[in-house]
């Protein structure tokens, strides 16, 4: 029964992990509604906080919340309603709902202009432009991807939509950025500002004295998250340029795109992708001391990104193989689990045998691509006795005679499934025997005698951890408590795990099944931050736990 429990608990999700991941979205309820008087007048003071249901920003601009993570926007002008983003939902539904509480017509939607490729903020479009004709407006860099419809990444970024699939948008006007369209004594110039995706696009309206910028994700949310861990949560979308190459985000152009929009004089109104994101109701007007801290917060966060870059390489574990220091390989995926190698005294080592036959010719062919001579591997570092890591063991073993090196109390079951002979030794052994700066440490918690191993090396800090930790995403955060709340899981074991490896903080963090591509440098309280959320996971379920 107990189990039973435990299991729906896996399904519900962590809470933790929902923090990362809708802290990205910005779900965040309760501002105010506004309600305009007939006879508005400019003032910053009387201009309404952005919210989440449909509401009245000024005469003649509405902001349509609750379409999904994001807002979209709508602007009667005399040529008809043209709308900024359309929402999740690929029928539109409540984006015409939301207009039609407003009075607003949907059907005389005329042009859609498109900040950006997610689908949270162009899932509608497509449907719109087939009911009303409307023309799509859309940054040329994304204009290839809206059409296909596909890769997947390309529209929901890092963030696990099950529920969500992609569909092609025609886009009629790709714009480079400098474009200009009058709808009647509306003006709205396009703005190009890649750098979130590469087709990213700010649209500043000029309509009746006011200038309003309508930012995309370029200016998720106007204040940001309260908690700084996460990069999600901070008000620029500048996290993008952190993720591996196929999810589209780039520094050095976001850099420069934050720069244009620091040349600007300051819009009279600021409308965000994410509004609903903003811990405490936001006003869209921003004095130009906010305006420039905010976006030369951002460009600062994007030089230091660039500085690391630079220094030590964008080392994205994307399945692609790379050399990430002199001596030590990622070599990508086999079969689901990462492999990595390095060399010492001219011996060579291999982490993990996962994913069974073929392994040593995926290793010899991964070297060939990493332009490095063939090497036998001398031994290697399970760090675990699950299948997952040591699928591929017979195989090492009987055509390369490698050393086999894991934690004493696995080494018995290996030694009845691996061939007669094997040369075994004992993880807690290995410092002395290796000649070479390298710890390991027993695990406990998850998986089959796990064991990390710290390789001090070129001035850093390597470590080799198998499953624990991880880095949460839903997935991962589902598949995590799912290991813990049932045998042969261990809370206590995990948690002293974590505790153990806290003070570590590697420079290089080298996990069996990297999450998101990850990069395998660390920086700042990235580390502390990443063994706090795994903790977290561990309270919650503690938290959920039958009280006898």
């Amino acid at each position: 029964m107990a189990n039973s429990t435990a299991l729906s608990w896996t399904k519900r999700l962590a809470l933790p992990v929902l923090v990362l991941l809708f802290a990205a979205f910005g779900i965040v309820e309760g501002f105010r509604r506004y309600h305009a008087e007939p006879e508005f007048q400019f003032s910053p003071s009387r201009v309404p906080r952005l919210a989440r249901s449909p509401l009245k920003v000024v005469p003649g601009v509405y902001m349509l919340g609750g379409l999904s993570p994001s807002a979209a926007y709508v602007i009667e002008t005399a040529k008809g309603l043209v709308l900024v983003d359309s929402g999740l939902d690929p029928d539109a539904k409540l984006l015409k709902s939301q207009m039609e509480t407003l009075k607003l017509d949907w059907r005389n939607v005329v042009a859609i202009f498109l900040t950006h490729v997610h689908g949270d903020h162009t899932g509608g479009a497509e449907s719109l432009r087939k009911a009303n004709n409307a023309k799509v407006y859309a940054g040329e860099g994304d204009v290839a991807v809206l059409n296909a419809g596909r890769p997947r990444e390309a529209f929901f970024s890092t963030f696990h939509m099950p529920d969500q699939s992609t569909h092609a948008t025609t886009v009629d006007v790709p714009l480079k950025g400098g474009e200009s369209f009058n709808f009647g004594e509306t003006r709205v110039l396009a703005i190009g500002t890649p750098g979130h995706t590469p087709g990213s696009i700010c649209y500043l309206v000029e309509r009746k004295g006011l200038r309003m910028l309508f930012a995309g994700d370029v200016i998720m949310m106007l204040q940001g998250d309260a908690k700084p861990r996460s990069e999600v949560g901070k008000p620029l979308g500048t996290y993008s340029a952190y993720l591996a190459p196929r999810y589209r985000g780039d520094a050095r152009t976001t850099l420069d795109s934050l720069k244009v929009l620091r040349a600007l004089p300051v819009p009279d109104l600021v409308f965000p992708g994410h509004p609903r994101a903003d811990r405490t109701p936001q006003s869209p007007c921003l004095t130009r001391e906010r305006w420039e801290s905010l976006l030369d917060k951002g460009s600062a966060d994007m030089h230091t990104l660039l500085d690391r870059y630079e220094a030590d390489g964008a080392d994205f574990l994307d399945g692609i193989p790379k050399r990430l220091l002199p001596d030590l390989y990622y070599f990508g995926e086999y079969r689901g689990s990462s492999v990595y190698g390095f060399v010492v005294s001219s011996k060579f080592y291999v982490v993990d045998a996962p994913g069974g036959p073929g392994l040593v010719d995926f290793l010899k062919e991964r070297l060939g691509k990493l332009g490095v001579e063939p090497q036998t591997p001398s031994a290697v570092l399970l760090t675990s006795c699950d299948a997952s890591a040591t699928a591929g063991l017979n195989e090492l073993i009987e055509k390369e005679h490698v050393q086999v090196i894991a934690a004493a109390e696995g080494i018995p079951a290996l030694e009845k499934s691996c061939p007669p002979g094997t040369v075994f030794l004992s993880a807690v052994d290995l410092p002395a025997r290796a000649g070479f700066a390298i710890t390991p440490f027993i695990l406990k918690g998850r998986g089959s005698h796990p064991v990390a191993y710290q390789w001090e090396f070129a001035g850093k800090k390597v470590l080799f951890s198998g499953m624990i930790p991880v880095k949460l995403n839903q997935q991962v955060g589902e598949r995590l408590v799912s290991d813990l709340i049932k045998p042969p899981g261990d809370l206590v074991g995990y948690y002293a795990s974590l505790t153990l490896l806290r003070s570590e903080k590697p420079n290089l963090w080298l996990p069996a099944v990297p999450t998101d591509d990850q990069n395998a440098n660390l920086y700042d309280e990235e580390w502390d931050n990443l063994i706090s959320d795994n903790i977290d996971v561990i309270k919650f379920i503690e938290s959920r736990m039958p009280r006898n």
